[in-house]
């Protein structure tokens, strides 16, 4: 059962909760005018100790009301057998404890009945004595436990039975002092009505107070016949329970063998049991055990983990930096192979350009020399026109002085030209008929 259940199980079964609501009822019908009475206004209504005892009385009729649901509920429950028929030759002690769990089976609100409440102190009884053979003087110990019982749980109702007429003497009190105070000899006849209502509350309260007490009595005596009544019944159906139920000892030589058979299978069962326990130990410390392992092999693998990503980190900064001085280093390396990559094209390019001019240069010469050798050819056909003239006029001398000057014109004309203009050889035209 949840906590809010026991809660409103708790005060469900509230005798405050339900006679301050019958209470206040009550006092309800009484100002709405619905229980219009002058003797019941001024039995209930006239002074603030009736209050008390009115909601005092209320309170131990909501208790005994209760306690009669709570026993006639009992009484149904009496009904049913939750054990079973006894077998024959009775159930061995070590049933004692299957027999309890099917109590533990029954609904909640006849666990703490006064019927299965018995049931379970004897089986547990007999679980641990080991023997069913003293089970009828626990029973007669269990019946007067719930006597005992039952007296207790009339606690509350015969403290109210007596506070009530304490309230009502109390009341009388309170009302004959007023009287006192009121009273005037000197001017009796006008102090006489006040003197009068103050001994009616006085006397008022008292009734109040031996009626109500009265109510509760014969309240709190029936409800006490129908619960001693109902313990009657659990006894006798304890009984037929019980009695008989679990395997008992014969008397003599027979009942000790039997004696000394229980108490090896008790030793035997025990040693059971505690073999059974310390596995169960050694299982839970190896459980234990086995967590630790496993928890401490985690925190070592977290902290290697740890440990390798820390020195991962850190080789890669190192990585990282040295990577980046490499590519420093060899940015420097080509920016400094550039530079001289590029002053060596700018020196080829000049020295390209000189090529380039002293190719031109070159070039004019060799078309000087082309166009000396032009007329060097052309001097060589006048020549040798010459010659075949000469050869044909047999005038040979002339034809000699003619090449003279030719050849000084010609060697004039080459003085002209630089050094390293290539040489030219004339070579003389072989024609027929030309003269040695």
């Amino acid at each position: 059962m949840t906590k809010s259940a026991r809660l409103l199980q708790s005060l469900a079964k509230s005798p405050i909760l339900w006679g301050g609501l019958m209470c206040g009822g009550f006092y309800g019908l009484i100002s709405l005018r619905i229980v219009n009475s002058e003797q019941v206004n001024w039995i209930f209504a006239s002074h603030p100790v009736e209050y008390v005892a009115t909601t005092m009385f209320f309170i131990g009729l909501a208790a005994l009301a209760i306690k009669l649901g709570d026993v006639a509920d009992q009484h149904r429950g009496l009904a049913r057998r939750p054990l079973g028929p006894i077998p024959p030759g009775g159930q061995p002690v070590t049933d004692s404890e299957p027999l309890a769990a099917r109590l533990e089976q029954l609904p909640e609100r006849q666990q703490n009945s006064y019927f299965v409440r018995r049931l379970r102190d004897a089986f547990e009884h007999v679980r641990r004595s080991g023997s069913a053979d003293a089970i009828d003087e626990e029973l007669k110990y269990l019946a007067d436990l719930d006597a005992g019982r039952l007296y207790a749980s009339y606690g509350l109702v015969r403290m109210i039975i007596w506070a009530i007429p304490i309230l009502g003497f109390l009341g009388t009190v309170i009302g004959i002092t007023m009287a006192i105070g009121k009273l005037a000899p000197e001017a009796l006849e006008t102090s006489l009505p006040t003197v009068m209502n103050a001994l009616s509350v006085a006397f008022y309260t008292t009734i109040q107070a031996l009626g109500l007490s009265i109510v509760l009595m014969f309240a709190q005596h029936f409800t006490s016949q129908k619960e001693n009544a109902l313990l009657a019944e659990v006894d006798r159906r304890v009984e037929e329970e019980l009695v008989g139920r679990f395997e008992r000892l014969p008397n003599g030589p027979d009942g000790q063998l039997a004696a000394v058979r229980r108490m090896v299978e008790t030793l035997i069962d025990s040693t059971e049991q505690i073999v059974r326990r310390q596995a169960q130990l050694w299982q839970a410390s190896l459980d234990a055990a086995q967590k630790r392992w496993a928890t401490m092999a985690e925190a070592a693998g977290e902290q290697l983990q740890t440990a390798l990503a820390g020195a991962l980190d850190e080789s890669l900064r190192v990585h990282a930096r040295e990577v980046v001085a490499a590519q420093e280093r060899a940015n420097d390396t080509n920016r400094q192979d550039w530079q001289r990559l590029q002053h060596a094209l700018i020196q080829n390019s000049e020295t390209v350009a000189d090529l380039q001019r002293a190719v031109v240069r070159k070039a004019e010469m060799l078309g000087r020399a082309v166009q000396a050798t032009d007329q060097v050819v052309t001097l060589q056909q006048a020549l040798n026109t010459n010659l075949g003239a000469l050869a044909g006029a047999k005038n040979f001398e002339q034809t000699v002085i003619s090449l003279a000057a030719a050849i000084h014109l010609l060697t004039g004309r080459l003085g002209d030209l630089p050094a390293e203009t290539p040489s030219v050889e004339l070579e003389p035209a072989r024609q027929t008929g030309q003269a040695a």
